[in-house]
């Protein structure tokens, strides 16, 4: 029941992070029929075309060779496993240079089909491959039973194709005894040109469809419910209660480094209660006076604390403190405008304490 109810809550579309991850572990929307549809669509045009004929003339030259007597059979065990070797040996001879590049080709369309996935996680032994029960249910499952109906489809259309061409010659079939090694051979050809063409007009039908419903069906397994979306959210930019935690913390280390500077500081420029500015300047350096720190609210009354505690002159300067708290940041020079009012007050200052 609980499964049941996880799937009915999986109602929005897999986020790309999820179908990233499910490929990396090998989960895809694959499909083997686009490679079968691609080897009997290839071998149907192979044999029609000009490469056709001559696959029909090693054929039925091989056949003839076979059928007429002309290789000697030893009636041995021996004779027979040399007759066995002899056949296959030729079939191959025949067949490879046209079914290599059909395996190949199919491996390709394949590769088009699911893309690239380079995985060794369906390698990995789990618990539930080997279960019993987890066997039963797949073997129960949707997608067991969709192949089931495709694999009794392909068995119908297919009987039925071979059926109703066979049927079309059979007249000439029932003669076959009468004919020479030749014309069986070329009958035999012409007929597995029919099926052949049939068969892969048939695969690709099914290749299409098949592809359509496998992508359907993967789509369908990825579904995630809100929550997942969620939670997969808070995963990849964090959870929100705690990145805000950590910006707490970062500005109160940040307050705490400027609140160990003010005692360093020269002078500082007050609003007179609202703002509080701690600048510093050293005469023998070429740099300008510089913000050590600033604060406004309890910030600003605490500047103000520590400034009393060492003695540090405050002067209210309501337009300079509103200027230096908006564009001068803790740590830079003040700018070249406010250099003429922040003279005159930092004079002032250094007047008194050589006093």
């Amino acid at each position: 029941m609980a499964d049941e109810q996880d799937k009915s809550q999986q109602t929005e579309e897999a986020t790309p992070k999820r179908e990233e991850d499910a490929r990396k572990k090998g989960q895809i929307a694959t499909s083997k029929e686009p490679s079968t549809a691609i080897a009997f669509t290839v071998i149907s045009l192979i044999v029609i075309t000009g490469l056709g004929s001559w696959f029909g003339e090693q054929m039925q030259h091989m056949l003839t060779n076979y059928l007429s007597g002309a290789v000697h059979i030893k009636a041995t065990g021996e004779g027979m496993q040399k007759l066995l070797i002899s056949a296959v040996t030729d079939m191959a001879m025949v067949v490879l240079p046209i079914a290599v590049p059909i395996m190949l080709l199919g491996l390709l369309v394949t590769f088009m089909v699911s893309g690239p996935v380079f995985t060794f996680e369906t390698m990995i032994p789990k618990f539930e491959k080997i279960s019993p029960l987890k066997g039963i249910k797949r073997l129960f499952s949707t997608k067991a039973l969709a192949e089931f109906i495709k694999s009794v489809l392909k068995l119908v259309l297919i009987s039925v194709a071979c059926a109703t061409i066979v049927s079309g010659m059979f007249s000439e079939i029932l003669h076959t005894a009468l004919k020479d090694p030749a014309d069986i051979a070329a009958l035999t050809l012409f007929g597995s040109v029919k099926i052949t063409t049939l068969v892969a007009v048939i695969f690709v039908v099914i290749a299409l469809a098949d592809v359509l419903y496998q992508r359907w069906e993967h789509a369908k397994s990825l579904r995630m419910s809100k929550k997942e979306q969620r939670d997969e959210h808070k995963d990849s930019e964090g959870d929100p209660q705690l990145k805000a935690k950590i910006r707490q913390i970062q500005m109160q280390q940040a307050q705490n480094r400027m609140m160990s500077d003010v005692p360093d500081a020269d002078v500082i420029i007050t609003n007179p209660t609202h703002i509080s500015i701690a600048l510093a300047y050293d005469p023998l350096s070429p740099g300008a006076p510089r913000v050590l720190a600033k604060g406004k609210g309890h910030l600003a009354a605490k500047i103000r604390e520590i400034a009393r505690e060492h003695h540090i002159p405050m002067r209210e300067n309501k337009p300079l403190a509103r200027s230096l708290f908006k564009q001068v940041k803790v740590g830079d020079e003040i700018p070249e405008v406010l250099f003429e009012a922040i003279a005159i007050i930092l004079a002032e200052i250094f007047r008194l304490k050589q006093r």
